[in-house]
């Protein structure tokens, strides 16, 4: 949340729709994550899968966060093949701030044609903008293998 949403008592509203307070379709929860349509997709496929606990974004994750990235791609996974997608041909990613339009973490699941050149570039891993899912997985590894070569 930023600075004037508190102040102004604005929720989240992705911790919103995660609680099922509002008319947007889940289509899938469980005690840690919910899935949703976007609203704005930017191909065939394209599902947002959030933490139910607020996590602002990628820049806020700690090691600690591995089981749950963890159970986001694993499910974004499950949603692409039931719709028919391969994996392997999808995108799983993140924006970084500031360039993100919501500050609650949100993994995207892009699967199927683009609707635009600008869409494939918006979601294009290797931008500033955009961070695939697998670099952040092997940046949170990398940082628990510090923490775990500092403890010994």
């Amino acid at each position: 949340m930023t600075i004037i949403d508190r102040i102004l008592c604005r929720p989240c509203i992705f911790c919103v729709i995660a609680d099922g307070s509002t008319p947007t379709r889940l289509i899938y929860k469980d005690d840690e994550i919910a899935a949703f349509n976007d609203i704005n997709p930017a191909a065939e496929t394209h599902i947002l899968i959030v933490p139910i606990d607020h996590v602002k974004s990628v820049k806020t994750m700690t090691t600690d966060h591995i089981p749950l990235l963890e159970k986001m791609h694993q499910k974004g996974i499950d949603l692409l093949k039931e719709r028919g997608h391969d994996p392997e041909q999808s995108r799983l990613g993140f924006h970084v701030p500031p360039f993100n339009t919501v500050d609650h973490l949100h993994l995207h699941v892009v699967g199927g044609v683009m609707k635009s050149n600008f869409r494939k570039l918006k979601y294009e891993t290797g931008r500033m903008w955009y961070m695939d899912l697998t670099q952040l997985q092997a940046t949170l590894d990398k940082k628990r293998r510090l923490q775990e070569g500092a403890r010994l």
